[in-house]
């Protein structure tokens, strides 16, 4: 990365339950990037080469970044929403919002370790043909498309 990240201030704060949303939901930032550091990254789609997420958590964002090395896990203040989205995308990153699902029974099948696999884990999504950063972006793009009208039952046209 070559921009440094948005920091929280280390201050104190109050503990916060998972569940931030009034109905028991949390929120998250899918975040996607062309950034390919290793070699055989650079076979992927151009601009959808890795991915991580920011999930709320109270009053802050909590980063987590899943790297062949690694993970980074980092709290980034919560009431600037707005500032931390403008700095990723200034920065080239492509961003989404979603929802955390709730955790359920079965176990997920034996997946490797995957940005993809990391954050589809992290939001709770049953993806099992989801590998690439792309597909995992067309995947949730597909599912947060806001319905306007929907008149196919009317015209007999069976809903997806």
């Amino acid at each position: 990365m070559t921009a440094a990240w948005p920091r929280v201030d280390k201050g104190g704060g109050s503990a916060r339950t998972l569940a931030d949303g009034q109905d028991g939901t949390r929120r998250a930032l899918v975040v996607f990037s062309g950034q390919a550091d290793l070699a055989w990254l650079r076979m992927l789609r151009p601009g959808y080469r890795h991915c991580f997420a920011l999930v709320q958590s109270g009053d802050h964002w909590v980063l987590y970044n899943p790297l062949s090395n690694g993970t980074e896990i980092e709290v980034w203040p919560g009431g600037q929403e707005q500032s931390i989205r403008a700095w990723l995308v200034q920065n080239g990153y492509e961003v989404i919002d979603e929802t955390v699902r709730p955790l359920r029974p079965p176990a997920l099948a034996w997946s490797p370790f995957t940005c993809v696999e990391s954050v589809k884990r992290v939001l709770g999504l049953r993806a099992p043909g989801i590998f690439t950063p792309w597909q995992l972006y067309r995947r949730l793009k597909r599912t947060n498309r806001k319905k306007i009208l929907d008149i196919r039952g009317l015209l007999g046209y069976k809903s997806f």
